[in-house]
């Protein structure tokens, strides 16, 4: 299980590095161009497909065997990081409440967001039966 728990860290932080990367780009430059539900459309395949390969590549890196448990507590483990880090620093780099980063769950481009986080979590049991 050590080597689980060492993965999802790794996991989490090569794809958190690149969404905020996005992120910041989609909010800045695409979103006034596109709106929000576009801008999060194009950003989300991309996040997606770097989170199948960080979590193949992670999973490697760390001998994370293919099995159903393991690659579950690797993606609900970087999920949790993710979800802790985002509502962290929602509260303290931008000053939102958490009412009003929750709410932002009940938009599309928020509900699109959200589906994908969740993908997120899966996805290193799902990299695990397609390989």
């Amino acid at each position: 299980m050590g080597r689980t728990l060492a993965a999802a860290p790794t996991y989490f932080a090569i794809v958190f590095s690149l969404a905020f990367a996005l992120g910041i780009a989609r909010t800045l430059v695409v979103a006034p161009m596109t709106g929000d539900v576009v801008a999060v459309l194009i950003e989300t395949p991309i996040v997606l497909l770097t989170a199948w390969l960080a979590a193949r590549w992670s999973a490697r890196r760390f001998s994370v065997p293919p099995h159903a448990l393991p690659r579950l507590v690797m993606g609900l483990t970087a999920f949790t990081l993710l979800m802790t880090v985002e509502t962290a620093l929602g509260v303290a780099l931008f000053a939102r409440p958490l009412s009003q980063q929750f709410a932002a769950f009940s938009t599309l481009s928020g509900g699109i967001g959200l589906l994908a986080q969740v993908a997120f979590g899966v996805i290193p049991l799902l990299a695990a039966r397609f390989r």
